[in-house]
């Protein structure tokens, strides 16, 4: 499988670097689930401590879905965000920051 089919395979649960699977994972093992957990580099990287986790549930199904909603990671094409409020608004045009009254 090439990276990009790792990427996007719906059924790969991602981790940030510095983010901890660890509750996901013990979740899903007392459920039933095979669970594998591994490092996962994107092309161009280096630094193995910087590797995103992956972790990898046998059989998904919606109810590992639903536990990611719960304990944390992404999924491939997964839309809904909930931790991402709306963005700020932005200025209409540029900012002075020179006092003007001097």
């Amino acid at each position: 499988m090439n990276e990009r089919d790792r990427v996007s395979d719906p059924s790969t649960i991602w981790f940030d670097p510095d983010d901890d699977p660890t509750e996901l994972v013990k979740a899903l093992e007392a459920e039933g689930y095979a669970v594998q957990v591994r490092r996962e580099e994107f092309a161009g990287e280096d630094d193995s401590e910087d590797r995103s986790l992956v972790v990898i549930a046998e059989p998904f199904d919606d109810g590992v879905e639903a536990m990611v909603d719960v304990y944390g990671g992404w999924l491939a094409g997964d839309e809904r965000r909930p931790d991402v409020d709306d963005p700020p608004d932005l200025p209409d045009g540029p900012q002075r920051f020179k006092r003007t009254d001097v």
